[in-house]
């Protein structure tokens, strides 16, 4: 107990102070709560160490004395106040968001910041009994909103984290994951506005799309979506499109149709973004089968020839497409003609696109080795040799290569022969680029 005695003293000195001339018998009590609250925390603690592996009951007594050292704080207000200062002031510059500063309206909260992550959806939305908005995988109309979401400053760049039953985590902890808060529906008109004010405060007039795969629930995809961005330090607006993905593992082919189905309402929304927000350049990062919806939904739309003053397409990034190969390599050169970079992700030991692939009788987009796509005006990243993640498919978010290369790219416009870690790859359609062996 000896290294919390300085601090029992301090907070006891802040409530005397704010609340003038305390008794002491007063004081003591409050001195012999933190106290008592403070041995049973370390007692918890001493627990957990010496458990292999910690079991949940363990877990929840530390989590336990934690919260009744902070309530006891919290039910005497200034000492709650105290509280968020002193929390403040130890994270004080250890922010992670960097090196250019977040956005002004990306709100620091203790130890962590509160990222507005825009979204357009066609799933249904439901509303729980205590009147929280939620979407769930049911198909809906095309709707919109504003989503904040949690992303801790002490988090390691690449993981977004939350509770795992199998690792003895229960409850989810703002220091640890990225947590997903308000959900708050709007109409188009509401929803532009917003984004032109954020856009309004920044100085580039930037915004990024992130577009999710299969099997993600629309919580995972605004959390993804929050994560990159910050990782990415990406300063403009951050939207997500999420269409209606089952989120289950066995309901491929479900989830095959629902992207086909939200061909139009993204269609929709990218009008949107474009010609009624201010925006100067919209990046676009898709995922797995979201880049069917990608691909699918701007070889219809030529957003070339939208009104005169309308924003533009900037760098389009497609990671690990669930496409087949060659309607990918059909719908290519429309994409190609809009945007200002093309970059394609792929692997030989994506085992998810493997299995798709059988599935299918087809290669995907995603997948390198002998069906790699090489294509004039678009720059093949293969990331075989990082050895990613158990699947190898999830790399665009969680593999810190990828992401120092997506910052190259997004963050200074670097093409691939000035990025670190690539090499040339000679091919008979022309070179592509791939990283170098990690030791």
């Amino acid at each position: 107990m000896e290294q919390w005695g300085p601090l029992v003293s301090a907070v006891a000195g802040v409530w005397g102070q704010a609340e003038g001339q305390l008794d002491e018998a007063v004081l003591r009590v409050l001195e012999e709560e933190l106290v008592a609250g403070l041995r049973a925390y370390d007692g918890a603690c001493a627990a957990a160490a010496g458990e292999a592996p910690v079991t949940p009951e363990t877990f929840d007594a530390v989590d336990s004395a934690a919260r009744a050292v902070e309530a006891s704080l919290r039910a005497r207000p200034p000492l709650g106040a105290w509280f968020n200062r002193e929390f403040d002031r130890l994270v004080e510059g250890r922010e992670r968001f960097g090196p250019v500063a977040a956005p002004t309206y990306w709100t620091s909260y203790l130890r962590s910041l509160l990222v507005p992550v825009m979204y357009a959806t066609d799933r249904a939305y439901e509303v729980s009994g205590a009147g929280a908005v939620t979407y769930g995988s049911s198909r809906g109309e095309l709707s919109y909103g504003r989503a904040t979401v949690s992303v801790p400053d002490e988090r390691p760049a690449g993981t977004a984290g939350k509770p795992r039953w199998w690792r003895l985590q229960f409850r989810p902890d703002p220091g640890r994951d990225v947590l997903l808060g308000a959900i708050e529906p709007s109409g188009r008109d509401t929803f532009a506005e917003q984004v032109r004010a954020q856009l309004d405060d920044g100085a580039d007039r930037e915004a990024l799309v992130f577009v999710h795969g299969f099997n993600v629930a629309f919580a995972d995809a605004a959390r993804q979506a929050a994560q990159i961005a910050y990782d990415l330090n990406f300063t403009g607006v951050v939207l997500l499109y999420s269409w209606a993905s089952k989120g289950r593992l066995l309901d491929y082919p479900a989830d095959g149709d629902a992207v086909r189905r939200a061909v139009p309402y993204f269609q929709d929304f990218l009008r949107t973004l474009l010609t009624r927000t201010g925006v100067r350049e919209v990046h676009i990062v898709a995922h797995s089968m979201g880049n069917r919806l990608l691909t699918e939904g701007l070889a219809s739309l030529d957003t070339e020839a939208l009104l005169e003053g309308s924003g533009r397409l900037g760098h389009v990034v497609f990671a690990a497409p669930d496409v087949d190969r060659d309607v990918f390599a059909d719908l290519l050169p429309s994409v190609l003609r809009q945007a200002r970079t093309c970059t394609l992700y792929v692997s030989d030991r994506d085992r998810a696109l493997s299995a798709a692939q059988k599935l299918s009788d087809f290669p995907r987009a995603g997948q390198s080795g002998t069906s790699v796509i090489v294509a004039p005006g678009l720059d093949t990243i293969d990331v075989t040799e990082l050895g990613t993640d158990l699947l190898g498919h999830s790399y665009v978010g969680n593999h810190m290569s990828v992401l120092g290369d997506l910052y190259g790219l997004f963050r200074h416009g670097h093409a691939p022969a000035e990025r670190y870690g690539l090499a040339r790859t000679p091919h008979p359609d022309g070179d592509y680029w791939s990283f170098a062996p990690q030791k």
